[in-house]
């Protein structure tokens, strides 16, 4: 890597991997089994013993530390070349080769395994990472000595032996994925990311066929099962992809927000190329002598590199291709945020309840506010909601749900300080009921995806552990285009409801029970 710097109810589930699987499998999202013979002895042929080999190869002292243009560099691209052919790629570089040379001896080194289909093997998914490192202390910022060996373990021998691996894993299908896959070593960008930019300024194949781009560097140190993901807003769904894959792997992701000029996914980037990068996380040993397979996860690079075969078999597998974002250029994550953030529904009783457990049946009135529905059905302070809309209520949050999904005109009971008994009333509420509590905002980075903004609490979305941030991916095991579709498929559906969602990179499947009342729009 360049310098360059629950609290869940008991009606909310963690999902097995099978049934969240099963259900992703349904709506075509996940490549299973039966959409290429082969599939898993392609995943499972991914090892932590394997990587580590080729990570004792590339960081051991015959290399030299792989400075660029270094004795060590052009071992390691020799070596690299080789492996690239044992593994039956095609030499993707100039002159039928697999060597793209440029400024002073650098190289970089590129295989490519042709697509099936007549047509989408024109376009590309080109998976990266930088083989060079800091040779004997020149060229980056060592930390450390001049005139040692830097043997560059994680940085970034493990992103590398991922490229390896990755093309290794390939050779167990029946057939080729039907796009064509690109392996790309580059050379130099510890000296500036020289090598990435060379290609971009130099592509050998056309740029704006390179569907999609990942970038591996320094995966091998996996520690508290923490992912840092870069770029998911550099092209239309790359969030989705990354976490129905990581429904196998269990990774907790850091999302991070911008893309900057640090490392090789950024000049690809810039050509417009929707890209990914997956990194593990800095240490003591980066850029230091210290950095040797040793201290490398061999389990944890295994599970890394089986996600990247996932999302890259998929996006060479889908029909259509992914959209880059131009707004990725130039937004910050304070737009996007304020972009998610939709206005609280309005009230609909106009009351201020009391939140303390009450000491007595029903919730308290602290204020009843003037020509609301409540003061207009003769509500007055003090006086006490014993039941709503049918519903027996206990404490606020119970209340606030059942003004939220009530029909209207809804029936009360209502017990005043000054009467023996307690009443009936009927209130005219504004507004639509909302059938699950929730009001969502969308976004153009995350297509068929609802991301919720508010969660109305005691609604059947709150009792079952729907939280603000929460992203709906399915609906009663179906995808939707956009947010008329589930709502379309949320009047529909029978209770009790299934979502499929992702919280912090994890699915999970949720269970509603709702009361059958109609939904309106971006809030349901």
């Amino acid at each position: 890597m360049s310098t360059v710097r629950r609290n869940n109810s008991n009606r909310l589930r963690s999902c097995s991997g099978i049934l969240i699987l099963i259900l992703l499998a349904s709506a075509g999202a996940v490549p299973a089994a039966e959409k290429a013979s082969g599939y898993q002895a392609a995943v499972e042929s991914i090892t932590g013993d394997d990587l580590l080999r080729e990570v004792k190869v590339l960081a051991g002292e015959k290399m030299e530390g792989r400075g660029s243009g270094s004795r060590g560099g052009r071992l390691a691209a020799k070596y690299l070349a080789k492996q690239f052919a044992k593994r039956d790629l095609l030499p993707g570089g100039p002159d039928g080769k697999f060597g793209q040379p440029f400024l002073n001896r650098y190289q970089n080194v590129l295989g490519t395994l042709p697509g099936r289909d007549p047509e989408l093997k024109k376009q590309y998914v080109l998976v990266g990472a930088h083989y060079d490192h800091l040779g004997h202390g020149g060229g980056g910022a060592p930390r450390g000595p001049q005139g040692v060996i830097y043997p560059g373990a994680d940085d970034n021998a493990s992103g590398t032996s991922a490229l390896l691996e990755l093309a290794e894993a390939l050779g167990f299908l029946a057939e080729p994925p039907r796009r064509t896959i690109i392996f790309a070593a580059w050379d130099a960008e510890e000296r500036g990311l020289y090598g990435s930019k060379h290609w971009a300024a130099h592509p050998t194949v056309p740029v704006k066929n390179v569907a999609a781009a990942f970038n591996l560097d320094m995966i091998g140190m996996l520690r508290d099962d923490r992912v840092t993901v870069i770029g998911l807003r550099s092209g239309t769904g790359w969030r989705r992809l990354l976490t129905e894959q990581n429904a196998a792997a269990g990774f907790q992701f850091e999302f991070r927000w911008r893309l900057l000029p640090q490392a090789d996914h950024f000049p690809l980037f810039e050509k417009g190329i929707p890209v990914l990068m997956l990194h593990t996380g800095m240490h003591d040993e980066y850029h230091r002598p210290s950095d040797k397979p040793e201290t490398l996860n061999g389990p944890g690079m295994s599970r890394v590199v089986r996600l990247v075969f996932g999302m890259m078999y998929e996006l060479a597998e889908r029909p259509s291709r992914m959209a880059f974002r131009q707004a990725a250029r130039y937004e910050t994550a304070q737009q996007v945020k304020q972009r998610l953030r939709t206005a609280p529904p309005p009230p609909r009783l106009g009351v201020t309840l009391d939140p303390q457990p009450p000491a007595a049946p029903g919730v308290g009135l602290l204020k009843v506010a003037p020509q609301s529905a409540a003061d207009k059905a003769g509500l007055k302070q003090g006086d006490r909601i014993l039941r709503f809309a049918g519903k027996e209520i206990s404490n606020y949050k119970e209340l606030t749900g059942a003004v939220a999904t009530a029909e209207s005109p809804a029936a009360a009971e209502v017990k005043n300080p000054d009467e023996d008994r307690p009443h009936e009333v009927r209130i005219e509420l504004p507004g639509k009921p909302l059938r699950l509590g929730i009001l969502w905002a969308v976004d153009d980075a995350e297509p068929g995806t609802l991301i919720l903004s508010h969660v109305i609490p005691g609604s059947p979305a709150d009792r079952a552990g729907l939280q603000p941030g929460d992203r709906v991916y399915q609906i009663a095991g179906r995808d939707f285009t956009d947010d008329n579709e589930f709502l379309r498929l949320a009047q529909i559906l029978p209770d009790p409801l299934e979502l499929l969602i992702e919280r912090a990179g994890k699915l999970q499947v949720v269970v509603l029970h709702l009361q059958p009342v109609v939904p309106v729009k971006r809030a349901a």
